[in-house]
């Protein structure tokens, strides 16, 4: 967790609709108190963290995404249907005009829904207006299919194939990570832009 002493961005810390979801901004609080019990969960702490095993709270907080609302940003995601939080969805200012994605999915139930497809969408869209930034960027381990499908989607250009850059922390088997990346000018001509087209 960064610690900044800055005013947080309210333009872009604000409450965003989806057709299906409210992407509800999180506070340092309301961010620990969301993914606090994700630390457990197996898929989420290989799949963010690359940890093969639980964190103590400790550990969490200091590695999570948790926001700090002036370069770091986090949002719960959650179904119109329910209005209860199904996942998080992650934006952080770089240098170089740059902004990264991370996004996790807890409940299973919303698997293979296009929930990341449709949050994302709006994300981009939101910080491309709002925010000084010319390229959204992410990466994604390359055996995880649903992520490279998600960018593919999306339409993101893959620019890079970083051979071993990772090894699995249990086994030691290389992983080999893809990178991804939108500009601002794509991502404003695309369909997918404005929300009336769904991805």
């Amino acid at each position: 967790m960064k610690i900044v002493f800055k005013p947080a961005n309210r333009q872009l810390a604000q409450r965003l609709e989806t057709e299906h979801f409210i992407l509800e901004p999180l506070g340092v609080m309301s961010a620990i108190r969301l993914m606090l019990p994700w630390r457990h969960d197996p898929e989420i702490l290989m799949g963010v963290l690359t940890s093969p095993v639980p964190l103590t709270a400790l550990q969490w907080i200091r590695r999570a995404p948790i926001p700090n609302n002036v370069d770091r940003f986090a949002f719960a995601i959650v179904p119109k249907s329910t209005g209860v939080p199904v996942g998080m969805h992650a934006v952080r200012l770089l240098a170089e005009r740059r902004a990264r994605n991370t996004v996790a999915v807890a409940n299973r139930d919303w698997w293979g829904a296009g929930v990341v497809l449709e949050v994302r969408a709006r994300l981009m869209t939101h910080f491309f207006t709002h925010a000084e930034i010319d390229r959204f960027i992410g990466s994604c381990q390359a055996r995880n299919s649903a992520s490279v499908f998600n960018y593919r989607r999306l339409g993101y250009d893959h620019v890079g194939t970083r051979l071993a850059a990772r090894r699995n922390p249990v086994t030691g088997t290389p992983i080999d990570v893809l990178d991804f990346e939108m500009t601002k000018a794509r991502w404003l001509a695309s369909p997918l832009s404005d929300g009336s087209n769904a991805p």
